[in-house]
């Protein structure tokens, strides 16, 4: 959905964890017929093959028979390769790297930039398209009015938490980021209530201490506005607004780009909603700036 309020159930993600396959053929490796040891070798080196290939292809690369791609996948304790590749497609949707190489390499650096832009525009479009503005102006109001806006975020959601407390920290007072440097969440967490916002930043592979802020910060009536890809509407519930946001971008690895132009469209919008406010806020800083002469 886009930016909105979004009420519905959770869903329990799945149980295909980064390592999933890789635990599974390790622990199987030494057993393994010299044919089978040919499918595994393959799939340690190329896990995402799993999930876009048929056992036909996958026999065909490795060297080995179809039929010993059947007997693997079924030592590995899957019931049929159907169930085996519908766990390294979880694998993709959760995001690991490993299960995300399956395109084959651009054939010169010219068609990689190529492709890198197209792959970053797409999800750019994709991610601004579905933006709701009714929900959004709601959002940029609940910035505007809160007593304290406290922004999280964890791993590669952190750069961006970051980037998002300063942007709208230039705008108006009590805009924190939590954790500090050497402190915990509790401490940033702590006294937080209905008059106050919460930003979560969540892209996927998030960190259970995310969730638990999300729990922590409803029971106590914050109002929770939260950005991230399309694998957390699973946790819509959970939050008063959702802002979507598309990642997957060209290479093994995600993409921010759209999630930094939504932050900085975010902050554009709560500087026309603050109007003079935020402009003095803006001339004060800068007047420290030159007074410290902080900037080169």
């Amino acid at each position: 959905m886009s930016a909105a309020s979004t009420p519905g159930k959770t869903r329990k993600r799945h149980n295909a964890g980064p390592g999933s396959l890789e635990r599974r053929i390790r622990g199987s490796y030494e057993g393994l017929p010299n044919s089978e040891r040919l499918v595994a070798d393959l799939l340690l080196d190329f896990p995402s093959h799993l999930a876009t290939h048929s056992a036909t292809e996958l026999a065909r690369l490795s060297g080995a028979s179809k039929a010993a791609v059947t007997r693997l996948v079924q030592r590995l304790g899957y019931q049929s390769f159907a169930q085996a590749r519908t766990d390294a497609r979880n694998a993709q949707q959760w995001g690991s790297p490993v299960y995300m190489n399956a395109a084959d390499p651009p054939a010169s650096a010219r068609s990689a930039i190529e492709a890198h832009m197209a792959a970053d525009l797409d999800i750019l479009r994709k991610t601004l398209e579905g933006l709701g503005q009714t929900a959004f102006d709601e959002i940029v109001a609940a910035l505007r009015e809160a007593r304290r806006v406290l922004v999280i975020g964890h791993r590669n959601s952190a750069l961006l938490a970051t980037y998002a407390r300063g942007q709208l920290g230039l705008l108006r007072a009590g805009v924190e980021l939590a954790p500090m440097h050497g402190e915990t969440l509790a401490e940033g967490l702590f006294g937080l209530g209905p008059q106050d916002v919460l930003l979560a930043v969540g892209f996927r592979r998030r960190v259970p201490a995310f969730l638990s802020a999300l729990e922590l910060a409803r029971a106590n009536g914050v109002r929770i506005v939260m950005l991230t890809d399309p694998s957390g509407a699973a946790m819509a519930a959970r939050v008063d607004w959702v802002i979507p946001c598309h990642c997957r971008g060209a290479s093994i690895f995600d993409s921010y780009v759209a999630a930094v132009s939504l932050i900085n469209f975010l902050a554009s919008q709560l500087a026309l909603q603050l109007g003079a406010q935020g402009r003095a806020r803006l001339r004060g800083i800068e007047q420290l700036h030159e007074e410290l002469g902080d900037l080169v």
